[in-house]
């Protein structure tokens, strides 16, 4: 009888201790998404081809160029889109801006980074992101690096733009986003995040 208390105790516990993880946010991203950009829905990321794609109007960019994002290819609700550097590293660059009169995108400071990320306002479906990000610096060669939920069960992490390269950088432009650092762009947090979820849903079956 006590063991059978302690044991519920410990399930309660452990559901208390996810229930801010696996609430999903429909007014936008948290921070605390920044790193591994995976959304607290408790469901597993996609494994498949996404539909969508990140476009961009220029392959190049100069200090205080505007460069605009389009994220497109189907219906989708939730977003989390960020600069990165093409070596693949989780340091986030700064600065996006939206379009005028936009009211489904938001700018979010990831890692205490001021408008270092975009992410959406509301559930309401979308068919189409564009908005803005203007480097101050010369950041070497990024890309831009988006996770797009499509509804609640249904989502992609690791969505990627074509290299933009810094026109005042003398390193080579790699031919594609993690050649200069192979697998740096793991998810190990991703992958322990879901290890713990099946082993908390195997504990409540025993």
């Amino acid at each position: 009888m006590f063991s059978t208390l302690i044991r519920m105790q410990s399930v309660i516990l452990c559901l208390t201790c996810f229930t801010t993880v696996v609430y999903g946010y429909p007014d936008g991203a948290r921070v605390g998404a920044c790193e591994t950009m995976t959304p607290g829905h408790g469901a597993a990321v996609q494994t498949g081809p996404s539909p969508y794609r990140m476009t961009l109007n220029n392959e190049r960019y100069s200090p205080g160029n505007r460069i605009a994002i389009t994220v497109s290819g189907g219906t989708f609700r939730g977003l989390l889109v960020q600069a990165r550097p093409a070596n693949c590293s989780t340091v986030t660059f700064p600065t996006f801006s939206l379009m005028a009169n936009e009211s489904n995108f938001q700018t979010l400071d990831c890692n205490s980074v001021a408008n270092s990320a975009v992410t959406h306002t509301n559930r309401n479906d979308k068919t189409q992101a564009e908005f803005y990000w203007t480097p101050a610096a010369s950041l070497g060669h990024v890309y831009f690096r988006a996770t797009v939920v499509q509804n609640f069960n249904t989502y992609w992490v690791g969505i990627q733009s074509s290299v933009l390269s810094d026109t005042n950088s003398a390193d080579p432009v790699p031919d594609s986003v993690c050649d200069m650092q192979p697998n740096g762009g793991a998810d190990l947090k991703s992958a322990l995040y879901i290890m713990v979820t099946m082993l908390v849903a195997l504990f409540l079956t025993v």
